[in-house]
């Protein structure tokens, strides 16, 4: 049986990567200081069988973790085992960590990425697929390498009062967040200065948009819709920053811009990773209106 404050060291150990039965034994060893001791020694104060123990101490030996003391030699030639010091073993930890975490994000650079392009490439649709309202806006955009990898149309009005195009693009230059979000809402009726359509649909898209991200399952945990106005072409707009926190990160991070456009009878909705490519989409929207 251990008391308490041995269990919390040993908890604390196999925190660092160890398995129980190797914390036990690192543990143990400390306790022996530089000098160390015997397999027998451990034998006698360890639930652990022998042969077991020969077996861990090869491995915490082969990881850097445990030395044999060559200047004590034990009856009939027996080893004696030392542990290094914990502060160079957790130096060793966090170097380790910090050659995996540098192998993955050379693998995210040069794999991962490629293959999320893969991905989205692979379910994207080709212009004649488009909408005949949306092909005069996502034209230009298509010309500019742009991909719609999702589109859904919604022409009734029994239920909403205007028809819904909801489109998700693939951006060929994004650095961090690939995809980006069209929508228009097209109502049978001038909304551009109806404050409370306007108001509504805001609000509407900001809590729909702020679920998806949620739910999609991509290590954001929180998200701050962080208001704003968004200027296009001298005029300001309704719109968002975005501060997202990720899994195993306290801080929130500002990636994405979202603005709405009321243009006449219509409502257009986007979001991309940056400003550049929210121009690129709205100077696409006010080339077709403004003919």
């Amino acid at each position: 049986m251990t008391d308490n404050k041995t269990e919390e060291y040993i908890q604390g150990l196999q925190k660092t990567g160890l398995k129980h039965e190797e914390a036990l034994i690192y543990f143990n060893l400390i306790q022996h200081g530089k000098k160390g001791t015997y397999i027998k020694d451990l034998t006698d104060h360890l639930p652990i069988k022998r042969t077991t123990i020969y077996s861990i101490l090869n491995r915490l030996h082969d990881r850097g973790y445990v030395r044999e003391n060559l200047e004590y030699e034990g009856p009939k030639g027996a080893k004696m085992y030392a542990a290094i010091s914990p502060e160079l073993y957790m130096s060793r930890i966090i170097n380790k960590k910090k050659s995996e975490l540098e192998m993955l994000e050379k693998i995210e650079l040069d794999v991962i990425d490629k293959l999320e392009t893969m991905y989205l490439e692979s379910i994207e649709f080709s212009i004649s697929e488009i909408d005949d309202f949306l092909k005069p806006y996502l034209n230009p955009l298509y010309e500019k390498g742009w991909k719609v990898i999702e589109h859904i149309v919604e022409k009734s009005q029994i239920t909403h009062e205007f028809e819904a195009y909801d489109t998700t693009l693939l951006v060929s230059n994004a650095k961090f967040v690939k995809d980006a979000g069209f929508m228009v809402f097209r109502y049978n009726r001038d909304v551009e200065y109806d404050e409370n359509t306007l108001n509504y649909m805001f609000d509407m898209l900001s809590r729909k948009g702020k679920e998806e991200v949620l739910n999609k399952g991509i290590g954001v945990v929180d998200i701050k819709l962080i208001e704003s106005e968004i200027e296009i072409k001298g005029k300001k707009f309704k719109g968002h920053l975005p501060k997202f926190k990720f899994e195993h990160n306290d801080e929130y991070i500002q990636i994405t811009e979202t603005v709405m456009i009321p243009i006449k009878d219509k409502i257009f909705f986007m979001w991309a990773e940056n400003h550049k490519f929210i121009l690129e989409m709205a100077n696409a929207i006010f080339k077709i209106e403004k003919e």
